[in-house]
């Protein structure tokens, strides 16, 4: 007896959630064409944070190789981040993970080499992978899904993944959504990025200002109302990290800050650690950055039911939840299960998908609206009384949670609902958040 065909897959986008799906997809035996329009990845930019729900998936990847790759050249040191006061007065610490497994699958480093680490092993397992190609329609019927490109091409498949970030062309072809205006996506954050290389006297400012240590990397965190600053820095002090968190501000998108516009910013983070980070910063290193707001959608798949919007084109979650790659990694690796165990039926995976992922993705979602607005105020009067508290209930982490497992444990019935006919909005059919919800 012949096998079974296997399923064939367009992926729209190379970003984290893209390339992600593509891996796992690729790794099941899927046939897997990805498309991203940019050229490359960012050069500038700040740190990626994954966090273990999303790390145990990297951790995975060709044996374990990919994530150590990105623990030797990323953050591999980081016990905790350090909570300052914008004076330079120390407030408490936060624990990065809560024991050494943990420790062992969050990773963090410069956005562009972990991208540039995972493209890199997608490239070795999905042959067809096109840059610098846009898609400007997307089709579909009863049997199949495709894309027309850029250059004119067409190209069919089983399913269409879009995976085209905030700005997603799929929110409004494929789910009919308005292309909000800047007005309706402020996100009110707005935020200067920061990373470069330094040279041995950078560094022994750094060292001079308590922000090199010779043991581990740093992570430190000033607060002041509506503004935060986050620094890292890693590998000896070769590679800092920066931004600086503002709200209600109209920067414009990924444009280089100028030192004069960088120091009014600046202003209130009187500290000499934080002073030094600002005077080891070379000129043209900075950009300023609107960050992208988008609401939580109430469906992720087409009406015919081949194409599904992931990772920021379904939940553009903002920095302050501190989950976005992360979120995207859970929306690939559930995605491919459910193709995996569909029996070829590419609907029931899509759908069972979204339904799995929904109000966990939401409840992400909305935790980076609460974070962000708990700096418009900062409440020193509490902090001080008990900044331990303050910080746990600040930074809540979210409980473990296997992904992969939690869609194998999820599929059969989500499955059988569907097969059965049980319809309704997400909000309904999804699978409910567990007992206690998804923070500890």
């Amino acid at each position: 007896m012949a096998s079974p065909k296997p399923l064939s897959v367009l992926v729209v986008g190379a970003g984290f959630g893209g390339l992600s799906t593509a891996i796992e997809c690729a790794n099941r035996g899927m046939q897997v064409t990805v498309i991203e329009k940019y050229p490359d990845s960012n050069s500038q930019g700040d740190i990626l944070d994954i966090f273990p729900n999303a790390g145990r998936i990297i951790k995975a990847w060709d044996g374990g190789k990919v994530g150590q790759e990105i623990h030797d050249t990323g953050c591999d040191k980081i016990r905790s981040m350090e909570v300052h006061k914008y004076d330079g007065k120390y407030v408490t610490e936060v624990d990065w993970a809560r024991d050494e497994f943990e420790h062992d699958i969050t990773y963090a480093g410069h956005r562009g080499k972990l991208h540039s680490i995972i493209m890199a092993y997608a490239k070795r397992l999905v042959p067809d992978i096109r840059i610098g190609v846009g898609v400007t329609k997307y089709l579909e019927n009863e049997e199949q899904a495709g894309i027309v490109l850029s250059t004119g091409e067409t190209l069919w498949a089983d399913c269409v993944i879009a995976a085209d970030g905030p700005r997603s062309v799929a929110r409004e072809q494929v789910l009919g959504l308005i292309n909000e205006d800047e007005t309706n996506t402020d996100s009110k954050w707005a935020v200067f990025r920061s990373f470069f290389k330094t040279d041995e006297a950078s560094r022994e400012l750094l060292r001079a200002n308590g922000l090199l240590y010779p043991d581990r990397d740093l992570v430190r965190f000033w607060m002041f109302d509506n503004l935060s600053m986050m620094a890292f820095v890693w590998n000896d002090g070769a590679d800092v990290a920066w931004d600086d968190k503002a709200s209600e501000e109209g920067w414009s998108n990924s444009n280089i800050a100028s030192r004069e516009h960088l120091a009014k910013w600046m202003e209130p983070f009187t500290g000499k650690d934080a002073r030094a980070i600002y005077n080891v910063t070379p000129v043209g290193k900075t950009i300023d950055f609107k960050l992208v707001y988008r609401p939580a959608i109430d469906k992720w798949t087409s009406k015919g039911g081949r194409t599904i919007l992931i990772g920021d084109a379904a939940h553009a979650n903002l920095p302050t939840a501190g989950q976005g790659a992360s979120q995207a990694l859970e929306d690939s690796v559930t995605l491919a299960h459910c193709l995996e165990v569909c029996g070829g039926d590419v609907k029931l995976a899509l759908e069972a998908t979204q339904r799995i992922r929904y109000h966990r993705s939401n409840a992400v979602h909305k935790s980076g609206q609460v974070n962000r607005d708990a700096f418009y105020k900062t409440p020193w009067e509490v902090i001080e009384a008990d900044a331990h508290t303050f910080a746990k209930r600040r930074w809540p982490k979210l409980k473990p949670w296997d992904p992969l497992q939690f869609a194998k444990e999820q599929f059969p019935k989500i499955a059988e609902d569907i097969k059965n006919g049980v319809t309704g909005s997400l909000d309904e059919v999804a699978i409910p958040p567990p007992e206690g919800g998804y923070w500890p």
